[in-house]
This record gives structure tokens, sequence and C-alpha cells, in this order.
């Protein structure tokens, strides 16, 4: 099987920014783009060879081997870009047990890396209270905001959410959302602007003693070519790839998704060549066991444990 192109799905958003819009030429207003999803209904569907028009959830059942690999599960990791203009609603995401049980879905971790941002950005991760009660009394009487820890951020950033962590996107980021399986989201608090809150479920998975993890890649530090841990978790893994040149990656049995974040790049298979421009994705299935990045670049390399 050859790598995958996939049909971006666009989305669009009150809150919205405008770099999504510029980036790919879209109309205003764009505020998600999903690069890499097989979850409900909102599949993406495949742009190159034998299988095109085909979504991605086809794909997956039909090669599944080829495909997937070694995976023990049939869901694939999320990827999807948010462009913020304002503060995101509070929200929280339900872990696996009590999503399959009171959703029949799965649990919801996720990871935040930053492409650009404005300065003195920052995102909303975990509570500085461990009362749920007070946070629940605070979340309907409007004055939450005073007990949410917002964590500074920057280009380069990696902020790791798992699941029952409340957070938001803040204002003014782009980011790569790169995250398991699920879809489910508790709507905490929205700054009054007036949609449904969904507390009783989202203080049953709430878990105030959860903090967020970031791990910083400033883009002036990349003299060479390197491979590093952007987030472990145990539904999803991501490196950060520098590549000043070209480097070769090897893999066993598993897919990798691969997402051009700085610059562009060629990625290299059996002699043939694959340009990702910057905010591209590519797919590399499991039956492709190497390939050679080129290029001044930052590449993000999803897959599973």
């Amino acid at each position: 099987m050859k790598p995958i192109r996939l049909q971006p799905v666009n989305v669009k958003a009150l809150w919205a920014g405008n770099r999504l819009s510029k980036l790919r030429n879209l109309e205003e207003g764009t505020g998600i783009i999903r690069e890499v999803c097989a979850y409900r209904k909102s599949e993406n569907s495949i742009l190159n060879d034998e299988y095109k028009g085909m979504n991605l959830r086809d794909l997956i059942n039909l090669h599944y081997n080829d495909l997937m690999g070694n995976d023990n599960s049939d869901q694939m990791i999320r990827a999807a870009y948010i462009d913020a203009r304002e503060d995101l609603s509070i929200q929280v995401h339900p872990g696996e047990e009590y999503a399959k049980k009171m959703e029949n879905d799965f649990g919801k971790s996720e990871s935040w890396y930053v492409l650009e941002c404005d300065e003195n950005s920052s995102v909303i991760a975990g509570c500085s209270i461990n009362d749920s009660e007070l946070l629940k009394q605070v979340a309907i009487n409007g004055s939450i905001e005073e007990y949410l820890i917002r964590i500074p951020v920057r280009q380069g950033d990696f902020v790791y959410i798992p699941a029952g962590l409340i957070h938001a996107c803040g204002k003014g980021t782009l980011v790569m959302e790169i995250g398991s399986f699920g879809g489910v989201t508790y709507r905490m608090y929205d700054y009054g602007r007036g949609r449904e809150l969904h507390l009783d479920k989202g203080f049953q998975v709430l878990d105030t003693s959860l903090r967020a993890s970031k791990k910083e890649f400033p883009l002036d530090s990349r003299n060479k070519n390197r491979i590093e841990n952007g987030v472990v978790s145990k539904e999803f893994k991501v490196d950060v790839i520098d590549t000043i040149g070209s480097q070769r990656i090897t893999k066993e049995n598993k897919y990798h998704i691969l997402t051009c974040v700085l610059n562009e790049c060629n990625i290299i298979i059996d002699e043939e060549k694959y340009s990702l421009h910057y905010t591209e994705t590519l797919l590399i299935p499991a039956s492709i066991n190497e390939y050679e990045i080129q290029g001044d670049c930052r590449v993000l390399c999803s897959y599973r444990p």
C-alpha cells in the first residue's frame, strides 16, 4: 500500500481566526480542519491512487492489516487544526470506562502543538482548587475563570491534555490537536455565549488533581537532525522530528501520521517523492517499513504505542 493523502474536512466556527483561511486559501471563518479522522460521520476521503473517493473508515475496514498493522484497535488517531480568535469554551472529556458505559463511545485524551500564536498567548489546563462542589458553584455563577490555570504558550510548545482535565484552547492560537479516538465533549463554561452546558456529566468525569504537561521545542534550537518525544500516552505518541538535510526513519508494522509544521519537506519512499508543504499531512501505512525525510523542516509523527 502506498502513502495516503486525505481530503481535509473544513469546519466553520464563529470563534475562528484567520490563519487557517489564509494558509489554505479558504473562506473566512474556518476554525477547524480535520486532517485525519475516521470518527463517526466525520471521516476524511482518500485523494490518491485506486482508493480515491473512498472514506478513511471504509479503507481501514477493507485493508486493515496493510494500513493499521499490529494495532489492536480499529480506530485511528485524530489530527486536526484549531484556529482560535477568542478563548474557546471550558470543557472536559471522559475517560475510556465512562465514555463506553454512558456514551457508547471512546475516551478522549488529546494534545496541542502550537504552530503560531499571538504574543502572550495561553491555554487553560487545570484548576487551582480540589473542591468539585465549589467549582460547580462558580461554573454556574460565572466566576470559574478565577480558579482556572492558564499556561503561557509560544510557537513550538506541546501541551498534553489527559481525559478528565478541564481545559480550553486560548485566543490567538493556531494549534494542531492530536488525540485518541473519542468524540465526547462536556462543556463546563462558555463565557455567557448561551450554548448548552453539560455540568452533571462533566463533573462526574472531572479530576481536579490532574495537571497538564508542557514541553518546549523552540524553533531557534534547531541545529541538527533529532527526534524527540513530544507526547507519550497509552493511547498515542507524537514525535517531533527536526531535519536539516535528510534523515531516515524506520518503523515496524505501525502507521505513521506525518505533518509538516515548519517550512516544507519531501518524504521519499522506494525512490518516490511525496511533497509536503507547511501544514500538510501524509498517512504512511503500516506496511511501509521505512522512509526518508528531506528538507530543512519540522515534522510531527503521530502513531500508536
